[in-house]
């Protein structure tokens, strides 16, 4: 996913400060919180992308809505979003923050796509096979869509492989086409 610049720097920064303070996983946590309030409530978005709603005001709401859920890391880093008018792009930051925390630490996000929902034993095998290729360890996700008829659909790292019936269909309907 391509992020703003603005987001990048942010995240970069709070990624930096996190490490600094050994509170890494404490504001991977709160990161993924906020990420969820703002994905679960529209008039928060609102809120933070109000260019009518005063800085001042905004850390108003901000500190009574996430009071003491958050740690002072965090909430500082929110404060001084809002401080600088960034407010807006809180929830890219935070969405950037989380990649930077996997990359950090060293884990690949890979996605399957199959036909059928894949068994514990199944999705541990691949992200194993998966991770021994990569060198690193892999943190798989999965969705099931029967258009793929059969057969997996492996996203990592901004490639695509398409090994679906589906896929090999479509190849072949174009080859025949040109």
């Amino acid at each position: 996913m391509n992020y703003p610049r603005v987001a990048s720097r942010y995240s970069k920064a709070l990624l930096d400060l996190a490490v600094e303070q050994n509170t890494l996983d404490r504001t991977q946590a709160d990161a993924q919180s906020m990420t969820k309030a703002i994905a679960e409530s529209k008039e928060l978005e609102q809120l933070l992308k109000s260019p009518i709603v005063k800085a001042d005001k905004k850390q108003a709401i901000l500190k009574e809505i996430f009071a003491g859920k958050f740690s002072s890391l965090f909430e500082d880093f929110v404060m001084l979003l809002t401080n600088n008018g960034r407010e807006g792009h809180l929830a890219s930051v935070c969405a950037k923050f989380q990649n930077d925390v996997l990359q950090h630490k060293g884990i690949v996000e890979a996605h399957v796509v199959s036909a059928i929902s894949l068994n514990d034993a199944d999705k541990k095998n691949l992200a194993a096979k998966l991770g021994a290729q990569l060198g690193k360890e892999i943190l798989l996700t999965e969705s099931v869509d029967a258009s793929v008829i059969g057969g997996l659909k492996l996203q990592v790292e901004g490639y695509e492989l398409d090994n679906t019936i589906s896929g090999k269909l479509r190849t072949l309907r174009n080859a025949m086409l040109s």
